[in-house]
């Protein structure tokens, strides 16, 4: 192995050990403090790492169009608060928020693209594999310092929300550096990162909803760069066009129904059975698929989803009472002895069970035992 390679391996791993410290300190770290590591980093490749990247012809007009997708992406993504509504942002512009978060911000996303562009142009696939690495810690510092992750359920926003989508997002970063340079990059992430900190209302997105914008843009933006900037897209074939559009539209389809269960945002969702408390009609590690409670007719013996105590529970509805005029609703697990301790109330039904789709829901209770405290 050449001395400047193991050079490069070296930072690179270096870089990579301080992000995932960083990464299980990020609910306290200073973004102040982590942009002058990533800084000092950039500083660092920078002094030790003299290959340069290629210029292209199309920078500049990149550079535009990905502005432009910046800006469309929050143009899509407020249009959907009309829908979900939104929330006051927890920061509000000023002295302090430019200080302790704008400037932070501006100096990790510039450095961090550096040293994307300077470690891309190198040579070795493991040089850029562990590029993207760093790329992808740095999108989870980043996010994550809203989550408090030593929950279960945060754990698991983190996993799906950050993680999937910053993949998808550094995928479409490393392909436009190397492609066309590293400007178009930066102003993209600057108008999709920094917007929080100008805009006083933010949209009230569900979280699958915002992973799957997050996940499904960048390939929107390859698809347009690519047939764009690659003569070979107009020379492909018809026929290949026709199957790569019809692929891409049944996989978007596909991923909209999914999120559109998970969120339980419209007329169905779907929830994983974590218990062996209905054993017999249906089993640990089923999913069952539940139309939402619109002040319809709730019967007994009907299966039903419900809220108590922010837990999520699927047991049969055995008895109604009508107490003062509110209706009290009584549950039992079918394989449970004895009913549920108290009753629940209108405003905690959540729905009705419609469907049971055996053993697919058993990845995500492996999960929950894994990280089970």
């Amino acid at each position: 192995m050449k001395k400047d390679k193991l050079k490069i391996y070296i930072i690179e791993v270096l870089l990579i050990i301080t992000l995932l410290f960083a990464l299980f300190v990020s609910n306290t770290i200073n973004k102040k403090i982590l942009a002058l590591i990533i800084f000092a980093f950039a500083l660092i490749i920078h002094f030790f790492i003299k290959k340069k990247a290629r210029r292209s012809i199309y920078d500049k007009q990149v550079t535009w169009l990905m502005s432009g997708f910046g800006i469309i992406y929050l143009i899509a993504f407020y249009l959907m608060g009309l829908y979900f509504g939104y929330y006051k942002a927890p920061t509000v512009f000023g002295f302090n928020t430019i200080i302790n978060f704008i400037i932070p911000f501006v100096i990790i996303i510039i450095s961090s693209e550096y040293i994307r562009q300077k470690l891309i142009f190198q040579k070795g696939k493991l040089t850029s594999v562990l590029a993207f690495i760093i790329m992808v810690l740095i999108d989870l510092i980043i996010y994550t310092g809203v989550y408090d992750i030593s929950n279960l359920d945060d754990m698991l926003a983190v996993v799906g929300f950050i993680l999937f989508a910053s993949i998808a997002c550094n995928l479409l970063y490393h392909y436009t550096t190397k492609r066309f340079g590293n400007k178009g990059v930066i102003i993209y992430r600057l108008i999709t990162v920094l917007y929080v900190y100008f805009i006083p209302y933010i949209p009230n997105v569900y979280i699958f909803f915002r992973s799957f914008l997050r996940m499904i843009y960048p390939y929107i933006i390859y698809m347009v760069l690519e047939h764009t900037y690659s003569k070979s897209s107009y020379y492909s074939p018809y026929r290949s066009r026709s199957k790569n559009v019809i692929t891409t539209s049944i996989l978007f389809i596909v991923l909209t129904l999914l999120i559109a269960l998970i969120s339980c945002s419209f007329k169905y969702g779907i929830i994983v059975v974590g218990s062996g408390s209905m054993t017999g009609t249906i089993n640990k590690g089923d999913a069952v698929i539940f139309e939402r409670y619109d002040k319809k007719v709730i019967k007994k013996d009907d299966v039903i989803v419900f809220k108590k105590e922010e837990m999520k529970t699927i047991h049969r509805l055995v008895e109604i009472e009508n107490y003062n005029n509110q209706y009290r609703y009584y549950t039992k697990g079918d394989a449970n002895k004895d009913i549920d301790d108290g009753y629940i109330l209108k405003k905690d039904i959540m729905g009705k069970v419609k469907l049971r789709i055996p053993y697919i829901g058993y990845p995500t209770i492996w999960i929950r035992d894994i990280f089970k405290y």
